[in-house]
């Protein structure tokens, strides 16, 4: 029987430690729904598998994402799901240590796809925010209905919210970045 889920999540790393966490009680991820935010998992052995999330250049059907998960799956690595470039991995934890990101600069790498995702994600909510802004400016000038006023009003905020979120999520990725760009330093 498979038991349905609704999570939100911006950083992958949460994502990772809930699927981890949840894995350890026995319920394995086994897909998601649009977008990664509807997530489905059927009773396991507690412990069972680890999960890895990584991010890929190319989406689901691009000859390079499809040969590289060919190679995972070679080495005991299983596809469950993904959303959009993000892809939900799984190991057998028995089968030993799952760890994609090997090197710093693959981590950098990956790390610097998330942030430039993040400040896109909030440069496009700032467009939407200040078309709000606007639609507002509009409707007062012409002495529209209230409700409209509220609406594209609350628009406004719930953009600028997440822009927040956003701008704060791309510090988390730059502050990630130049800590693995430090840690290399010291150990060259």
């Amino acid at each position: 029987m498979q038991i349905k889920l609704w999570k939100y999540f911006i950083d992958e790393e949460k994502t990772e430690a809930w699927l981890n966490g949840l894995a350890s009680e026995g319920l394995n991820c086994v897909g998601t729904g649009f977008l990664m935010h509807q997530y489905s998992f059927e009773h396991g052995e507690p412990g069972e598998y680890a999960y890895r999330i990584t991010i890929m250049d190319h989406g689901m059907g691009h000859k390079d994402t499809i040969r590289y998960l060919a190679f995972l799956h070679e080495n005991g690595i299983e596809y469950v799901a993904h959303g959009y470039r993000h892809f939900i991995l799984r190991k057998k934890v028995a089968d030993g240590a799952f760890d994609l990101y090997t090197d710093r600069e693959s981590q950098i790498k990956a790390n610097r796809t998330l942030m430039l995702s993040s400040i896109w994600t909030a440069l496009i909510l700032l467009v939407i925010a200040g078309l709000n802004a606007g639609i507002v400016v509009v409707h007062i000038a012409h002495g529209s209905a209230a409700w409209l006023i509220v609406l594209n009003t609350n628009g406004f905020f719930v953009c600028g919210t997440l822009m927040v979120i956003m701008l704060q999520q791309w510090r988390r990725y730059a502050l990630r970045i130049n800590k693995l760009r430090s840690d290399s330093s010291i150990y060259e």
